[in-house]
Order: structure tokens, then C-alpha cells, then sequence
């Protein structure tokens, strides 16, 4: 009868394991903060979201393709202006530097 009695209270006690293998949040969700630290900082605390994060990424990408879009449509790398002649006319000139 002693050996039931033994193995009945095993059951209840801790394994040293448990506690390395408990699972808990990563990183800042598991420290103490302010609720301005938490409202200001919040991407530290929220799960990832992968609708914002595709939103995200679609918009950087069109920032970078726009900043590329302008680089090479760029009026200050062309060699040729348009301007106006006397009698109203528009004519197309060659780009020359004051220093010539």
C-alpha cells in the first residue's frame, strides 16, 4: 500500500522541467511598463499582424518606386529645355552652363 500512496503524490508535485518549459511571452510584453510607455511604444506589445504588415510593405514599396519613378524622369539631366520665342513660339534649346 505504500507504494500507491507514493506514486499518487508524485503525480502532484512539480518536475524541475516545468518551469524551464513554461511558455511565456518574449522580449518587453514580460516586463513592467507605464501605460504611456505601452501607448507610445505599442508595436513592442501587440501580435504581429500580417494584414498590416502586407500594408506595410506595399506602401514602402511604392514610396521607393515613386523616389525611382522621379530620379529618372528628372528635368535636370536632360540636355534640351523648352522656351519661349518672341513671337510666342515654343522652341527647343540646348542646356548650356553660364561657365562655358
Amino acid at each position: 500500500m505504500g507504494d500507491i500512496k507514493e506514486a499518487s503524490t508524485s503525480k502532484n508535485k512539480k518536475s524541475p522541467l516545468s518551469d524551464i518549459f513554461k511558455i511565456q511571452r518574449p522580449g518587453w510584453a514580460t516586463e513592467r511598463s507605464t501605460g504611456p510607455f505601452r501607448a507610445i511604444n505599442f508595436e513592442l506589445f501587440v501580435k504581429p499582424n500580417k494584414i498590416v504588415m502586407g500594408f506595410g510593405i506595399a506602401a514602402f514599396t511604392g514610396c521607393i518606386s515613386y523616389i525611382f519613378f522621379m530620379n529618372l524622369t528628372d528635368d535636370k539631366k536632360k540636355s534640351t529645355y523648352v522656351t519661349l520665342d518672341e513671337d510666342g513660339g515654343m522652341t527647343t534649346r540646348p542646356k548650356t552652363s553660364r561657365w562655358d
